[in-house]
């Protein structure tokens, strides 16, 4: 008990140090160098990871299950084929990330796929403890990843945006008015709406779908689990409650201190001589990302913010708030990155365990 208060609180201080700090995902990546920290100075703390596992899987499951409701599936219809080629781009780019790691490291083959994938860092942690895979390296790449793209994304969206100002003003902007015009007639139906009653069925809803995945073992069978029923109650009965923040902020908080104990001097030392490979293969994953956000503009004549945060490698949450200070459409980032991680999150697994079981 003595070690698991000493990882939470270790975690949470490193939240409340990078959210003052303003720093990008802070829940996971201050928990992350925070606990990281402790643990390097020899006296890690120790308890049983098994049950925070759990826990971060049904929340993060739910959160994203909770993506997914009338009004989101609506819109969706209206963007097949943006959707369709955002999550078709997102699984080849991660193969392709994951071949090159594959041949520039020797890495196992789970690890090194699961590493390049771009998913979230919480859910490809969680699949990498389902898969058997090198937790460790899982995290430090999807952290590199994630990081690169929150640092690249918005400097080439400003660039670009620039660079095509003449040509967005003369063709998007009537495109962009008219898709504006038309999602403000899908959306009033399901958004701004209050939520009667309480977390019940949310919950209930959540637990039975976890419990459920993880007795059939479906691969990451918690958290898709979880995720599947509560996107099943919004559909088939009413939207649900959101989840309060603090809850995620938890589970963000979790998922950091499970990626920091599998991080250790050895891990780190590993690591090193893979530098250079693991920036040439980040940086040709962001080259493909920012391909298919032009073409996914080309597709549509939406404005580059738009195509690039919903093609970026960056996190639903961070690429839907950076869409607002960029100049973009954070509803349509919002549904693509949401289309693109549940799309991972059910091809990956399956993928990888036919492959590799």
């Amino acid at each position: 008990m003595t070690g698991f208060i000493a990882a939470l609180s270790t975690g949470t201080a490193g939240f409340l140090v990078f959210r003052r700090l303003r720093l990008p995902v802070p829940a996971i990546l201050g928990s992350l160098f925070f606990s990281v920290a402790l643990n390097l100075t020899g006296y890690p703390p120790d308890f049983p990871l098994k049950y925070l596992s759990w826990f971060s899987n049904v929340v993060i499951g739910t959160y994203v299950g909770q993506r997914i409701t009338r009004s989101s599936v609506r819109i969706l219809r209206e963007l097949p084929l943006p959707a369709a080629a955002v999550s078709a781009g997102m699984i080849a780019i991660s193969l392709l990330g994951g071949a090159l790691l594959l041949m520039l490291s020797d890495l196992p083959p789970v690890t090194a796929f699961i590493g390049s994938t771009t998913g979230g860092i919480a859910e490809m942690t969680l699949l990498a403890i389902a898969l058997g895979a090198d937790v460790a390296s899982v995290s430090i790449l999807q952290v590199v990843r994630l990081l690169a793209a929150i640092m690249a994304t918005p400097f080439f969206c400003r660039k670009w945006t620039a660079r095509h100002e003449n040509r967005r003003e003369a063709s998007s902007l009537p495109c962009e008015a008219e898709a504006a015009d038309s999602m403000q007639k899908t959306i009033p139906a399901g958004t701004g709406r209050k939520h009667n009653g309480t977390f019940f069925f949310l919950a209930s809803s959540a637990l039975a779908g976890a419990v459920t995945g993880y007795m059939l073992r479906i691969p990451v069978g918690i958290l898709t689990g979880a995720m599947t029923a509560v996107a099943v109650l919004n559909l088939a009965w009413r939207e649900q409650p959101p989840m309060p923040t603090n809850l995620r902020t938890a589970a963000q908080i979790g998922i950091g201190i499970i990626m920091a104990a599998n991080i250790t001097t050895d891990t780190l030392s590993t690591f090193l001589p893979l530098a250079l490979p693991i920036v040439a293969i980040t940086a040709a994953m962001l080259s493909a990302s920012f391909l298919l956000g032009c073409l996914l503009h080309k597709m549509t004549g939406w404005n580059y913010p738009t195509c690039l945060l919903s093609t970026s490698l960056g996190g639903l949450s961070q690429m839907a708030i950076i869409s607002e200070e960029m100049g973009g459409d954070p509803l349509k980032v919002s549904i693509l990155q949401t289309v693109r991680l549940v799309t991972i999150l059910i091809v990956f697994p399956l993928l990888m365990t036919g492959l590799f079981s």
